[in-house]
């Protein structure tokens, strides 16, 4: 006969999981000795090593209780349909550690980017536009991956050092004369085509509800310099990405007449 003690330490739980077991109704009450003791025999031991082994299945002890007394039949249907909620939740617990690491490395992005010692404005601007496109369904979760895998190459940072912290710095800047506007955005618009090709996905589509809803947010977070500079990127590639010309061709135009 084994008492609460040598049986937890046999079945590797505690005399408090066996309390619970009884509680819940799990386990049968035991026989007592004369000083109170619960007394336990190998049927116990291995009734408590299989609600252990169900348990660590993830069966919830509702479904234990039954499989134990009378459902024994059923044990591999049930077992096949807890395999089957497993592999769901693996797949959502996989989903969520995609998401998690894609938060993180946008986390390190912008500041890899930037050359200010704190983060800026922009910084959080580009944070929010991208959780308003990627939580709301405006580019999807492998896209998002892609384009992040893209942006995290080392091949893209000489390129973003030749606009970002320049237009980053314009937060501080009411006006932006026109030379800079166009050479920013031209370094913008080879940067925003390099993504895409990259990446390999079709840019958002102006008419999805987020779109006003971002440049809305962008309205009343970027300085006036960095709306004029903008403003004339999104211009270039509204017509580039529906199929009008090239901002190098656009130039390359003669003029009318």
């Amino acid at each position: 006969m084994l008492r609460s003690h040598d049986l937890a330490k046999l079945a590797g739980t505690t005399p408090r999981a066996l309390r619970h077991y009884h509680k819940v109704g799990l386990l049968p009450e035991a026989p007592r000795d004369p000083n109170g003791y619960r007394r336990y025999g190998p049927g116990d031991l291995v009734r408590v090593l299989r609600i252990r082994q169900l348990s660590g299945s993830g069966m919830p002890l509702r479904k234990i209780g039954s499989v134990l007394e009378h459902d024994t039949t059923n044990l591999d249907r049930l077992l096949a349909d807890l395999d089957h909620e497993l592999e769901e939740q693996a797949e959502r617990i996989a989903a969520q550690r995609r998401a998690l690491a894609d938060l993180r490395r946008l986390s390190v992005q912008t500041g890899r980017f930037s050359n200010a010692e704190q983060p800026t404005a922009t910084q959080q601007l580009d944070h929010d536009v991208w959780t308003l496109v990627t939580a709301t369904g405006g580019v999807d979760a492998d896209t998002a991956t892609a384009v992040l895998d893209v942006l995290h190459g080392d091949g893209l940072a000489e390129q973003v050092a030749t606009w970002y912290p320049e237009f980053e710095q314009l937060e501080a800047q009411a006006h932006v004369d026109a030379a800079t506007v166009d050479r920013l955005v031209a370094q913008m618009v080879s940067f925003a085509d390099t993504v895409v090709e990259a990446a390999g996905f079709t840019p958002a589509d102006d008419e999805h509800p987020v779109m006003a809803l971002i440049e809305q947010m962008q309205a009343g977070a970027l300085a006036p310099a960095q709306r004029d500079v903008w403003s004339a990127f999104l211009a270039v590639i509204e017509e580039r990405w529906t199929g009008g010309p090239s901002l190098t061709e656009a130039r390359d135009e003669p003029p009318d007449g």
